[in-house]
């Protein structure tokens, strides 16, 4: 029998992106859809028959999303890999404030952010390896927060290799034992005092990546490549008590948001976007139920940290 539960997953940062180490940390996920694709290209047409000709094996290509709860060691890694840059505090007896803010030019020819490597191991009554990506980039994070829920945490990556490996024994956080929660989440607007009327928050970071193939006697992509700049949005769901957010949206006047998490022992997140807008504020009524409001926000540059979005992430480990 097969069973998610047995299962596992590694991570490990690169020295060098696409050369596979093995795993240093484990992740207690929800999900993983990390897959390999397959290409294909046609190299005839005319064959005299009434058949489709064979085809033709092109570029391999691997990857998916990372589902898990937002662990204060965990989440590191992922913010590592998606912003670039970690400046390292120590606050305390073995606590370190890690401050990730998005990079302003590529890691190297090849990858432009840091290179990790993933160890899925998916168990199964004859299956004692792991498959093992290396290369990977985080193409982008999605942060969900509502009631009576986890920091919920959807990391997209791009891999280059799979392997497989000799399976490890997963060694999962001590301390904390626990993901941030809902209940331990704070918002702040302009003005610094927190807010009472944002009822669930979504924070996309996305850093328009591809991988890109080329001719180089392998059938693997040889490097990855961004698209476009990164980019911030925001969305979520607000109690429509007053006029406040809607003027903001019809003026679009710029916004600062600061998201808090903290736990006991000084475990702490917080999210810092010095300059949102909103997009979208429909205030239509929907019938007759109480009225709130999903909006939407963009992320824009901040000269003085240098980002869109500034975070900052206090656990026992640097990354």
């Amino acid at each position: 029998m097969s069973y998610g539960f047995a299962s596992h997953i590694g991570i490990a940062a690169e020295a060098d992106w696409g050369t596979a180490v093995g795993a240093t940390d484990y992740i207690e996920a929800f999900s993983e859809s990390l897959a390999r694709a397959i290409e294909r290209f046609e190299t005839r047409n005319i064959v005299g028959g009434y058949f489709e000709p064979d085809d033709s094996a092109g570029v391999r290509r691997f990857a998916g999303d990372l589902v898990f709860a937002g662990h204060p060691v965990s989440i590191g890694y992922v913010l590592n890999g998606v912003l670039g840059i970690n400046s390292v505090d120590t606050v305390g007896a073995d606590m370190f404030r890690n401050r990730f803010t998005a990079l302003q030019q590529d890691v190297s020819s090849l990858n432009p952010l840091p290179p990790y490597t993933l160890e899925m191991f998916r168990a199964g009554t004859l299956v004692n390896t792991s498959f093992q990506l290396a290369g990977v980039q985080f193409g982008g994070v999605q942060l969900n927060v509502a009631p009576n829920q986890d920091l919920r945490v959807t990391a997209a990556t791009i891999g280059k290799t799979e392997n497989n490996i000799a399976k490890t024994t997963p060694s999962f956080p001590g301390s904390p034992t626990e993901a941030f929660l809902f209940d331990t989440c704070s918002i702040q607007l302009p003005g610094g005092a927190a807010v009472n009327r944002i009822e669930a928050l979504t924070i996309n970071y996305t850093n328009n990546l591809e991988g890109i193939p080329t001719l180089n006697a392998a059938n693997e992509i040889a490097k990855v490549r961004r698209t476009g700049p990164p980019m911030l949005g925001v969305s979520g769901t607000v109690d429509f008590v007053d006029r406040t957010d809607y003027d903001n949206f019809v003026s679009q006047a710029e916004q600062q948001m600061i998201v808090s998490f903290v736990k006991a022992n000084s475990f702490a997140l917080v999210l810092d976007m010095p300059r949102l807008v909103f997009t979208e504020f429909p205030i239509n009524i929907a019938g007759r139920e109480r009225l709130t409001v999903d909006f939407s926000m963009k992320g824009r540059y901040h000269t003085g940290s240098a980002a869109a979005i500034q975070v900052d992430l206090t656990t026992v480990n640097t990354f």
